[in-house]
């Protein structure tokens, strides 16, 4: 299973709307919402999560409890050929 990633933004830049297509893209099953796993107490995975923050301090410390990489959400968009727009390239 591949390693669990942090994606950061703000709110309304689409972590949420395109957070599926992120995942599949980096090999991951789930997609949470990284303040979630805090108010709900569960435990940060390593492996198979996709995990969303709208806060970037709080996203590069999840990231390095995990061992794992942080990304903007500018940057993810990118990889899977959506623009801020939310239109796929062609």
């Amino acid at each position: 299973m591949a390693k669990s990633v942090v994606v950061y933004g703000p709110q309304g830049s689409g972590k949420t709307l395109h957070g599926r297509a992120i995942a599949e893209s980096h090999g991951l099953s789930r997609v949470i919402d990284l303040e979630d796993v805090q108010l709900m107490g569960e435990r940060l995975q390593r492996q198979g999560f996709l995990y969303l923050s709208c806060s970037q301090s709080y996203a590069e410390r999840a990231a390095g409890l995990l061992g794992t990489e942080v990304i903007h959400i500018d940057q993810a968009l990118a990889s899977v050929g959506i623009t801020k727009a939310g239109v796929a390239h062609g």
